[in-house]
């Protein structure tokens, strides 16, 4: 037992020397991230001339040429598969108000740091370079924090790694700059990164999402303004955790507020931003953000409300974190996972069918879906379909909208934050023959 302990001991002490070594070379990269280029990027990518970068819409194409034209100019190759830094594709948008849906041919932007020694394991960074566009009145929605202060971080982070590169430090692993579209319109863009993935999910280590990082929280009731939310860095991995805290003491040394850390927070957080698609696919993650404000959505939302000093930290907090990631000679360790509550085939389609209840506008539909169950408005497409968890026989749960739900007979019973409705199996249409 000493013996084991003498061992555990000697290797921890390796560790945090190692890491010490490492983040002592990270520091003098780390000084490239500076307030005054983040403005100077911001005023640019939240400016008029992007027209509120709606999805597929013309603002948006300048966003990612922006995108595009930064890295190229920085050296930072493209991490695509035609190698144009681009991942085009094709999505389809929901339709509002009682108007069909329609579909848009959009982009994510990827480039790519490759890894000196583990080049085929990857860090992935992301934040999501669109936002909501103009509206009927011709007002633009700038989206300066959301997300253009992810955005812009993202690209100070990937001219540090570049720094190092070029001094011959460049980081073990692959680092992914992943730019994605469609996040207002419903996490599009890294649902199709992780349905098409350009690396391997297998091998990707991590995902650090960055959505909203520029200004500070009215409603935090703590005084000091330095600090990040973070959410989702213990879930899949405590050993990510132990290094988010550690890369911080180490570093900056900012408030780590988990305020919303919780999977059941009512905000539900940590279903809104595009880091829950990695998660999901088994990924340890870490959602970067500081909070809501009262220009959240609005066309104040501009890039001189952006508190810039502390952009910069906490966009070097994310640079020494992905640094400490990408050199350590393990890789990221995912803890053990629940085994699943798995129903069969034909017990799922007993519950199959259109519900309704008088007092609720739309009738549901429950639809069986790659083997699992799935609940789409009635009438809407089953693209748009959200997956049921089983819990057992006859309960289940809509995990991103916090929506339990239970077959009883030929009813359904639903419950969203204590609130109870009962729907009933609609009969099928009489038979024509």
């Amino acid at each position: 037992m000493i013996k084991n302990i003498f061992s555990f001991v000697v290797i921890s002490l390796l560790t945090i020397n190692f890491s010490f070594s490492q983040l002592s070379k990270a520091k003098k990269f780390a000084k490239t991230i500076s307030a005054e280029d983040l403005s100077d990027h911001l005023y640019i990518y939240a400016s008029d001339e992007f027209e509120g970068r709606d999805t597929g819409k013309e603002g948006q194409k300048k966003a990612v040429e922006y995108l595009r034209n930064y890295y190229k100019s920085i050296g930072v190759e493209a991490g695509d598969l035609d190698g144009d830094y681009f991942q085009p594709m094709t999505l389809n948008m929901r339709g509002r108000r009682g108007k069909p849906g329609s579909t848009v041919d959009s982009e994510n932007v990827i480039a790519i740091i490759k890894g000196s020694e583990k080049p085929e394991e990857y860090v992935i960074l992301s934040a999501h370079l669109d936002h909501v566009g103009i509206d009927k009145d011709g007002e633009i929605y700038n989206g300066a924090d959301d997300d253009g202060s992810g955005t812009v971080a993202l690209l100070e982070i990937a001219q540090a790694f570049k720094k190092a590169v070029d001094k011959g430090k460049g980081p073990k692993r692959s680092i992914v700059f992943l730019h994605v579209t469609g996040e207002e319109k419903g996490l599009l863009g890294s649902k199709y990164y992780t349905d098409n993935p350009v690396y391997p999910l297998e091998n990707t280590v991590v995902n650090l999402n960055v959505d909203m990082i520029g200004r500070i929280d009215p409603t935090r009731e703590a005084e000091n303004d330095d600090y990040i939310y973070l959410i989702g860095s213990n879930h899949d991995s405590n050993d990510l955790h132990n290094l988010s805290e550690e890369t911080n003491k180490e570093t900056v040394n900012m408030t780590l507020d988990y305020r919303f850390n919780d999977k059941d927070d009512s905000n539900r957080f940590y279903y809104r931003s595009d880091h829950y698609n990695f998660a999901k696919n088994g990924i340890p993650i870490i959602f970067y953000f500081t909070g809501t404000h009262e220009d959240y959505h609005k066309i104040t939302d501009t890039p001189d409300k952006i508190e810039y000093d502390l952009l910069e930290r906490r966009s070097k907090l994310i640079f020494y974190t992905a640094w400490n990631i990408a050199n350590r000679d393990r890789r990221i360790i995912v803890d053990p996972k629940p085994e699943k509550v798995v129903v069969s085939l034909d017990d799922l389609k007993h519950f199959t069918g259109v519900y309704s209840n008088s007092q609720f506008p739309t009738e549901m539909k429950i639809i069986e879906l790659n083997g699992s169950l799935a609940m789409v408005p009635n009438g809407r497409s089953d693209d748009e379909a959200m997956e049921l968890s089983a819990l057992g026989d006859n309960k289940f749960k809509i995990v991103m909208a916090g929506i339990d739900i239970e077959f009883i007979e030929k009813k359904m019973k639903f419950n969203m934050g204590g609130r109870e409705i009962m729907f009933d199996l609609v009969p099928p249409p009489p038979s024509k023959e």
